[in-house]
């Protein structure tokens, strides 16, 4: 416990250390527009962070990217002289994000068993992998560099609503704050229930409890439903900003294609039972008329 509390303050450290470069780098653009700032500091602090992954040779550095630095991002958008959009619905967009943020970082550290720990699916793409090109290839573009740039267009509907005048506040906006918190209610509940059925594992099972008797991932279903939530907010603060879905897609593509792939073929390696519930539960979506 002492070991994880220690290397959560070093990340803690480096957290600081990536945000204030990114600080740096935000007022070295200060004549463009939000939209390319974003990308900018996005991939410069996707750049930082890869090379604490490198120097500890562990990319568990990149786990908390996903939660802490939209946060950041945003925060700065909002507090940029050139952002115009409606003070009420970046307040209300940004306690959404805040409350998102707050359940993912926490998850993330309750799971965390420190340093000596690394997601199993990094450990098992960079061991693909046959010489250093490949390597840096796989650790830095696909662990670090494309679901940054997939977050980054998944964020797209609120830079847009920070960046652009917008309507006033109405039920749109109301319904995506609804959405948005039903969606991480979601996620908490699942997230409880597995941690809850792990604590006591000694062998490979499968979880069909709770919310995962209706899904087999549902944490990823309240993901996908929060970012969703942004993009009701776009619309809500202008309807042209209908084209902004595709970021809300890509989100969706991601977890669909890599996230949940991955996972089903690990368990059905190693839980002789998982077959028949995969049959039978809807990968993301929550089928609330499965019957026992």
């Amino acid at each position: 416990m002492n070991n994880k509390l220690a290397h959560l303050a070093v990340i803690f450290i480096g957290y600081i250390a990536c945000i204030y470069s990114m600080n740096l780098t935000w007022n070295l653009f200060p004549e463009s527009s939000l939209i390319l700032k974003v990308l900018i500091c996005h991939v410069e602090a996707t750049i930082f962070i890869y090379f604490l992954s490198t120097c500890f040779n562990n990319s568990s550095w990149y786990d908390a990217f996903w939660s802490v630095i939209p946060v950041v991002l945003t925060v700065l958008c909002w507090s940029d002289i050139s952002a115009v959009g409606n003070s009420q619905r970046a307040l209300l967009m940004h306690a959404c994000l805040l409350f998102w943020a707050i359940r993912l970082t926490y998850n993330w550290m309750r799971s965390w068993d420190g340093f000596s720990h690394e997601d199993w699916r990094y450990i098992m793409m960079k061991g693909k992998t046959n010489n250093k090109f490949q390597y840096f290839i796989v650790d830095f573009g696909s662990i670090h560099l494309i679901p940054t740039l997939c977050v980054y267009m998944a964020l797209l509907p609120m830079i847009y609503t920070l960046a652009y005048p917008g309507s006033e506040l109405n039920s749109l906006d109301f319904l995506a704050a609804v959405i948005a918190v039903l969606a991480v209610v979601i996620q908490i509940i699942s997230d409880q229930q597995m941690y809850n059925f792990r604590k006591n594992l000694r062998e490979p099972q499968t979880m069909k409890s709770g919310l995962w008797y209706y899904s087999r991932h549902p944490n990823y279903f309240g993901e996908i439903l929060f970012w969703f939530s942004l993009f009701i907010f776009a619309l809500a603060s202008n309807l042209s900003f209908l084209w902004l879905l595709i970021g809300t897609l890509i989100m969706y593509f991601l977890i669909a294609i890599a996230s949940v792939s991955m996972m089903d073929k690990r368990s059905l390696e190693r839980r002789p039972d998982f077959k028949e519930y995969m049959d039978s539960t809807p990968a993301i979506f929550i089928n609330v008329f499965k019957k026992g």
